[in-house]
């Protein structure tokens, strides 16, 4: 799946981050990703809360996710990472993140498409214990995002003719959707 363009292509420039980083995956290479999941966005609080009619705004959330070194018996990612976490206020600040578990002579590759962000945006959701509601709203938000990204490119490169697409996107369980 494609990812729109935002400032995580700009981190890729930083020197700091580019000296860690390989061109290709190579055994004993740490596997990580990082990406923009939401935000910048703004809340107004509710008649019932503490600062009632109060704009608050909350900065760009960045989605981080590393791998450990694959073995010889591993040719393939694992669907479950090693670590996740939410980073914010910039891309800076996740490359950063990402590297904190790396250890200081060990390279790092960035994988793209093999990663399933919605599985590290529900692991988020799921075990980061001081979310906010703001947080778990958007996050729940970029996950439906993903599974649709995912259900498109399903129809394009797996699907027959329209008809057939249709009863498959009939048989999907609406949680996927």
């Amino acid at each position: 799946m494609s990812t729109p363009a935002d400032d995580t292509d700009s981190i890729f420039a930083s020197t700091e981050f580019l000296k860690r980083l390989v061109k290709r995956y190579q055994p004993g290479h740490w596997i990580g990703g990082l990406r923009r999941a939401f935000g910048p966005v703004a809340e107004l609080h509710d008649a019932g809360s503490s600062r009632p009619g109060e704009l608050e705004s909350h900065p760009a959330h960045y989605l981080v996710a590393l791998w450990r070194p694959l073995d010889t018996n591993t040719p393939f990612l694992p669907r479950w990472p090693q670590r996740v976490s939410i980073v914010t206020p910039d891309a800076e600040s996740a490359a950063r993140a990402l590297l904190e578990d790396v250890p200081r002579r060990q390279r790092l590759w960035i994988a793209g498409a093999q990663i399933d962000w919605a599985l590290v945006a529900r692991i988020v959701c799921l075990g980061e214990r001081n979310l906010k509601p703001y947080q778990h709203r958007e996050l729940e938000a970029f996950i439906r995002a993903e599974r649709r990204a995912t259900l498109a490119a399903i129809s394009v490169h797996y699907a027959g003719s329209d008809e057939t697409f249709e009863q498959f996107a009939n048989t999907v369980p609406p949680d996927l959707l």
